[in-house]
Parts: structure tokens; C-alpha cells; sequence
């Protein structure tokens, strides 16, 4: 020990021959003070583990060996996880184990020197039997935590497969008769006498069918079948957000929103522009709703611009905060911040971002909720 001399082999033995006496009373005083109960699947295992202590702290005093502490806290920690042992719990018991040792060690016959000396040691094999014990506890947990999460994720994924044959299966079953109804109705359309109210009439029913329509075609997104009615091109995205701000700019006024437009020309990518139309729709479409009820200034930013061969779009309101729980998983399926929202708008943004090869993130705070999108920037070919 450093600043302490070492005792001789006969203080040594004296020192190691005094706790031998007191071996069995020291571990049963550690037991009625431990958080140990008698009903722990592992209560005969605990006593030898803390005969098997007491046994290496012999061993310490005499000769330090650290693989055989790391070799005990081995045995010791997946039973304390088994037992469900709470990691303070765990703590707490060694620590306990530690105090009645010095205890025995100051109340013995031992010289001043011998007792400064094995006091010294006995914190030091404490002190390594904690750290390993812990770090053992620790990693364990680890890969335990680990594996429930794998399994929840995969049971998540299994789901939401379903869900999607569920969901395309519906939609497609959907889809045929609406066709039929609409048909039908331009028919009826086409041979009723013309007046307000039937043309009142019809428009809520071509309006209502529209809006099925639309759901529909974001439960087949959502199910992934996707690709087959794609229109893949290179366009410019900066021409997509002027279109698709000045089709909502009535909504802005309706709100009284203050908007801020900083997009940057010729921004090139590759992809379906009707659904990268959608995506843009969709979050200013949220922007618009979240800022309906807002007291003070409504503030939506719309920013584009190329930035490391990405093409990157920000859509900013200043709308409440986001709550964290809902968050983490705001692209998921049926995951919504509104009071009757289906949950499908974000999920359907994100399949069609990802679909392009690029990211859709959210970020919330205080002051904005931004939703950031990047894309790669499309090559223009040449022909030869």
C-alpha cells in the first residue's frame, strides 16, 4: 500500500487468522443487514458468495488478485439480474459487507500499524469488488435492454407489415366500387336538371369523394405498394414550392399567417413530382392547422436551397411545441397531435421521401417546429 509499510508474513497471518474467527458471524451479520430476503431465488447461492468473499479477502490481504474478484463478480451479477436486484440494491449490499469487515478489523487486537494497514487493503478489495460487480451488473442489463428492444422493434416491424397487407388489401377492395360510384354519378349528374341545390348537392358528393380517394391512396403508400404509377423525371423542386404556396396562399390569408419565403432557383431533383407535390402540401397543410387557434403572430418559414449536392427544404411554424413522447415516433403509422387526425399524413411524407433516397426529420422546440427534408440533387443528362 502506498505511504504504508507492508506487514511481515506473522502479521499477516495474525491479521488473516482474526477475521478466519470471526468468518462465520461476519457473513451472518452481513445477512441480517443486507437487502437479502430469505424468499430470493438465489438465497443459498448469496451465502456462499459471501463465504467466497471473505475467502478472497483472505487471499487479498495475503497476495492481491484481481482476476479472481472479476471471476466472482461473474457468478454474482446475473443472479442479483435474475433475482430482478435493483442496481442501488446491489450497491448497497457490498458496501454493507465493507462496513462490518472494518468494523471487525477496528475492534480487534491488531496493532495501530497493522490495523491502518489492513483497513487500507480491505477498502481496496472493496473498492475492486464494487467496480467489477457493477461494471459485470452494468453490462449485462446492457445486452438484456438490447434484446428487448430488437424484439420490440421487430415485433413493430411484423405489425406494421401486416397492417400494410391489411391496409393495401382493404384499399384495393375500396378502390373498385368508388370507381363504379363515381361513374355512376357523373351519369346521374348528366341527366338531372340543373339547379342550386342538386349542384350543391353533387359538389359536397364529389368533394367527400375526392377526400376517400385521397385516404385511400395513402393507405397504399402506407402499405408500400408503390412504383406502379410512378412518373419518374428530373424537375425543379423550387418551381414545386412557388405552385404549391401560391395554392395555399388563400389559406394563409384566411389564418393570417406572415409567410417568409427564402428558396434558391434550380433546384434539380429526380423523382415523382406529384408525390413530392403531396409531401410539401401535407406539412404546410399541419403548419396552417397548428396555427389556426395561435393567440399571437402566426409565422410559417418556407426555406430551399442546395447544400452538399442535397437538395434541403425547411418548413417552419411557430406553432406549440411538439411533445417529446410523440416525437420520437411522429412518422410512425397512426401516431397524430391532432384531436381527429388519422395519424397517415407524416407516415405517407415519409415512405415518399425515403422512396426519392432521402430524409425527413422534425425538430420542436419553444419557438418553431421545423420539419427538414433532403433529397440528392438530380444529374442532368446529356444526350450524345
Amino acid at each position: 500500500m502506498v505511504g504504508v509499510e507492508a506487514l511481515s508474513s506473522e502479521q499477516l497471518y495474525r491479521a488473516i487468522n482474526h477475521f478466519r474467527t470471526l468468518h462465520e458471524k461476519i457473513v451472518w451479520e452481513w445477512l441480517d443487514h443486507a437487502l437479502i430476503k430469505k424468499e430470493d431465488p438465489f438465497y443459498e447461492e448469496v451465502v456462499k458468495n459471501g463465504n467466497r468473499t471473505l475467502d478472497l479477502l483472505y487471499q487479498y490481504i495475503e497476495k492481491p488478485d484481481i482476476a479472481l474478484i472479476m471471476d466472482l463478480t461473474k457468478k454474482i451479477a446475473p443472479e442479483r439480474i435474475e433475482a430482478k436486484t435493483d442496481i442501488s440494491e446491489f450497491v448497497y449490499n457490498i458496501n454493507i459487507g465493507r462496513q462490518i469487515v472494518n468494523d471487525k478489523a477496528l475492534n480487534s487486537i491488531l496493532l495501530p500499524d497493522e490495523k491502518k494497514w489492513i483497513i487500507m487493503t480491505i477498502n481496496h478489495f472493496f473498492d475492486q469488488l464494487l467496480y467489477y460487480a457493477i461494471k459485470e451488473f452494468s453490462s449485462l442489463n446492457d445486452v438484456i435492454i438490447e434484446n428487448k428492444n430488437q424484439f420490440i422493434q421487430e415485433m413493430h416491424s411484423d405489425r406494421l407489415t401486416i397492417l400494410g397487407q391489411i391496409a393495401a388489401s382493404f384499399a384495393h377492395e375500396f378502390r373498385n366500387p368508388l370507381t363504379s360510384i363515381k361513374g355512376f354519378i357523373y351519369l346521374l349528374e348528366s341527366e338531372l336538371v340543373p339547379n342550386e341545390k342538386t349542384d350543391h348537392y353533387i359538389s359536397i358528393i364529389n368533394d367527400e369523394m375526392e377526400n376517400l380517394q385521397d385516404k385511400i391512396s395513402q393507405f397504399l403508400l402506407l402499405s408500400k405498394m408503390k412504383g406502379l404509377d410512378d412518373l419518374i423525371a428530373i424537375f425543379d423542386l423550387s418551381i414545386c414550392l412557388h405552385e404549391m404556396i401560391d395554392f395555399m396562399y388563400p389559406r394563409f390569408l384566411e389564418a393570417k399567417i406572415n409567410l417568409m419565403v427564402e428558396i434558391s432557383p434550380d433546384l434539380k431533383v429526380e423523382g415523382d413530382k406529384n408525390q413530392l407535390k403531396q409531401v410539401i402540401l401535407n406539412i404546410l397543410n399541419n403548419a396552417v392547422e397548428e396555427l389556426c387557434d395561435l393567440p399571437e403572430e402566426r409565422i410559417i418559414k418556407v426555406k430551399a436551397y442546395r447544400s452538399s449536392e442535397k437538395i434541403r427544404l425547411e418548413i417552419s411554424n411557430n406553432g406549440s411545441q411538439i411533445p417529446a413522447h410523440l416525437l420520437e415516433n411522429i412518422f410512425e403509422p397512426f401516431i397524430t397531435t391532432k384531436e381527429l387526425g388519422t395519424g397517415l399524413g407524416l407516415s405517407v411524407c415519409k415512405q415518399i421521401v425515403e422512396k426519392h433516397n432521402g430524409q425527413i426529420l422534425v425538430d420542436s422546440n419553444a419557438s418553431y417546429t421545423t420539419f427538414s427534408i433532403s433529397i440528392p440533387e438530380a444529374i442532368e443528362r446529356t444526350s450524345l
